[in-house]
């Protein structure tokens, strides 16, 4: 079985995530001098590009969206402030799927798709941390085997192997703090564990993982807590953004 390369893929791409947070079902509003996009926490996007229902926006420091402009970095949006090129409006994907999951992009989050390692990995437009949320396919042969042979138990040990390297670097900043089970309506049931630590700022800091398990793959999502856009918690998250 193969526990030393998941262990490094989930090492290789997990390592950057850093202090953000997700944002899902938001809505546009508009008043005497503008249309903005209000988040689901009463927060407004503001200061650059974000990605809404697959098109992409400028607001200004204000919160207000650009409208039949050049933008200051000379991009050009059209009368519903949507990015343009050529005449026609610029659109990506509003959800990305991999082997046996599936992750809907939230509002206001670029993404990085990664298939070498089987990942996509959302990132807080313009937040200097780079990255909040890690989605991750791994896939292991051996786990149809194991389930069968050792059960629950013996997929719960990998579970545990698998989110403990990928902590293990920060083994002097992280603590594990609790460990759970958690049940979604589209995924079912998922291995949880939360870690609290204390970054070199002195800021708390808290990662939550989620682990579930196909015949043959590890799906796993990790979510460093922060500062947030639009959901209250991990588990809106994951009940609404992972199929």
């Amino acid at each position: 079985m193969r526990k030393k390369s998941m262990v490094t893929m989930v090492l290789a791409a997990g390592l950057t995530l850093a202090a953000s947070f997700c944002s899902f079902a938001g809505e546009w509003k508009a008043d005497d001098v503008g249309k903005f996009y209000q988040n689901t926490d009463g927060s407004y996007l503001s200061n650059g590009w974000y990605w809404v229902d697959g098109k992409s926006y400028y607001f200004n420091e204000q919160g207000y969206c650009l409208v039949s402009a050049t933008t200051p970095d000379g991009y050009t949006v059209d009368e519903s402030g949507a990015w343009t090129e050529n005449g026609a409006v610029k659109t990506r994907a509003t959800e990305e799927a991999m082997a046996t999951i599936k992750v809907i992009i939230p509002n206001g989050y670029d993404y990085v798709r990664d298939d070498e390692s089987g990942s996509i990995e959302l990132n807080a437009a313009n937040d200097s941390s780079n990255a909040g949320i890690l989605v991750m396919d791994i896939v292991e042969e051996d786990l149809a085997f194991i389930k069968t042979y050792l059960g629950e138990e013996g997929l719960k040990a990998i579970s545990d192997e698998v989110v403990h390297g990928a902590t293990g670097e920060f083994s002097d900043v992280l603590t594990l703090a609790a460990t759970s089970s958690k049940t979604y309506g589209a995924t079912g049931t998922w291995n949880y564990y939360l870690y609290n630590g204390t970054d070199e700022s002195g800021n708390a800091v808290s990662l939550e993982f989620y682990t579930s398990f196909t015949d043959r793959d590890i799906r796993m999502v990790a979510i460093m807590m922060g500062a947030g856009r639009e959901f209250t918690s991990n588990d809106e998250f994951m009940e609404n953004c992972i199929r």
